[in-house]
């Protein structure tokens, strides 16, 4: 959690900075849409008597802004997203759990399907453009607010779906922000932009006081796929 706000104070005074001699250097502000398909979403616990139990699809869709450096060859690359992300965990002590009463000992299965409004800010660095590509490296981190939580769970004979669980799920997801790839120039003011990312969580995804699991975080790989204008 301290490595996040660090990271997040410091990516946006940074920020700030740009911002604030854009008019000096001239520095432009790119915008675009971008569509990530998350092909992993796992929720890690960090204690023993927990497992992760299975990996879930996912998507982050939304806007893309960089504010450009003097010399076009990096910005600081920020936006607004949603992120959903789909991920489950296996429960074998009985002492831990959201039903670890009613389960009286069983195993419980929880697949956790969660929804945040995300705000990534990063370093980005790249390469000079020859023949319309250039390639770029991304560092940072990333803050979202939980505005959806819903549960299926599992233990004995007793299962039931898509329980809203908000109450029960921390508000706030921050982590570390990596990535790489390219972009490619379509036209005078157009470029499509493509790379893999990860998002490395730092935060509890659950609650401590109703889950008694310690610590789980979520982490994630994504393609990232969008236009700029």
């Amino acid at each position: 959690m301290k490595n996040a706000l660090l990271l997040t104070i410091c990516c946006s005074l940074f920020g700030t900075g740009l911002f604030a001699q854009e008019g000096i250097y001239g520095r432009k502000v790119r915008l675009g849409f971008k569509v990530d398909p998350v092909f992993v979403n796992a929720l890690r616990p960090l204690e023993n008597g927990i497992e992760k139990d299975g990996s879930g699809f996912g998507v982050n869709y939304g806007l893309m802004a960089d504010i450009q450096f003097a010399d076009n060859r990096g910005a600081f690359a920020t936006g607004l997203e949603v992120q959903h992300a789909v991920s489950s965990l296996l429960y074998n002590d009985a002492g831990k759990g959201l039903y670890r009463d009613e389960a009286a000992g069983a195993a419980q299965r929880y697949k956790l399907k969660l929804k945040y409004v995300q705000i990534p800010l990063s370093i980005k660095l790249k390469t000079n453009e020859n023949n319309g590509f250039r390639w770029w490296g991304q560092f940072g981190t990333y803050v979202g607010a939980l505005i959806g939580s819903r549960l299926n769970y599992s233990f004995g004979n007793t299962s039931d779906n898509n329980i809203n669980v908000m109450s029960k799920t921390n508000k706030v997801n921050m982590g570390l922000l990596v990535g790489a790839g390219g972009e490619y120039r379509l036209a005078e003011k157009t470029d499509l932009f493509f790379g893999l990312g990860l998002e490395n969580g730092f935060t509890d995804i659950t609650t401590n006081k109703d889950w008694k699991d310690d610590k789980v975080v979520l982490n994630r790989w994504a393609l990232r796929l969008g236009v700029f204008f």
